[in-house]
């Protein structure tokens, strides 16, 4: 079998702009500094997101200036500096940012994420433990699914893995990933299972079609794995599962 590491979710505090395009000569100016910080902080994400970094710097740095103590301004600059590659910084300032909020189950989450991308395993699952010891955190299906990835031993990953899904049995990247589990763990029908849930709750991806075809070839299906086989081939011919296919398919 051939598996792909799963990206990690990380949660971005709630933007008042979207996703669409950011003119800064149509930014008015802010008297109040908390709320210019938190202004700039979104703006900062929104740049974030468009891949403009030199922007998003700009503006997370303003959100700290404006605000020393706004500890989404520092849990934002360190995932700036994550994606920079830059290590030291981003640690830095995810310590500064858990120092002013250490209750911050978002940031903790986002803290953990960060440190797995860094192999850092065993501190990455302090911060998940960390977040979800707060009984007020609206989401921690998104921390359960996050320590799930990045649990290096497969019950472990399966027990977040259930634990998300227990608080929300529609979570599509939940149910993936534990179809990607099963497979593993050569529980085919229940990698079928929990496929099927998926499939119910989005349009087939890419990873989901591969996972498939994997797993009615060994049970014997042979028309959903030709069927899902064409639509990964049709839909998605420049992916890496469809590569990854190619290269099973021919052995």
């Amino acid at each position: 079998m051939i598996f792909k590491f799963s990206p990690l979710v990380v949660l971005m505090v709630a933007l008042l702009l979207g996703c669409g395009g950011v003119d800064d000569e149509n930014v008015k100016p802010v008297k109040d500094a908390k709320k210019s910080s938190r202004i700039n902080v979104e703006l900062g994400i929104v740049y974030m997101r468009q891949g403009n970094y030199k922007s998003a710097l700009a503006r997370l740095k303003k959100a700290v200036s404006h605000d020393p103590e706004n500890a989404q301004a520092y849990a934002s600059l360190a995932l700036l500096h994550g994606r920079l590659k830059q290590s030291d910084l981003a640690d830095r300032n995810f310590e500064k940012a858990i120092l002013l909020s250490p209750k911050n189950s978002g940031i903790r989450n986002n803290y953990g994420a960060y440190l797995c991308k860094q192999k850092r395993f065993t501190e990455a699952e302090e911060q998940f433990k960390i977040a979800l010891k707060n009984p007020l955190y609206s989401t921690p299906e998104f921390v359960n699914l996050n320590a799930g990835i990045c649990a290096q031993n497969k019950s472990v990953a399966e027990k977040y893995l259930r634990a998300a899904l227990q608080k929300n049995p529609k979570f599509p990247a939940a149910l993936l990933q534990m179809a990607k589990l099963s497979l593993e763990l050569k529980r085919y029908l229940s990698a079928r299972a929990y496929l099927q849930r998926y499939h119910a709750e989005v349009k087939p991806t890419p990873a989901s079609l591969w996972i498939s075809i994997q797993v009615e070839k060994i049970l014997g299906d042979s028309g959903t794995m030709e069927s899902h086989a064409m639509l990964l081939k049709g839909k998605y011919p420049d992916s890496e599962e469809t590569r990854l296919y190619l290269q099973w398919k021919d052995k």
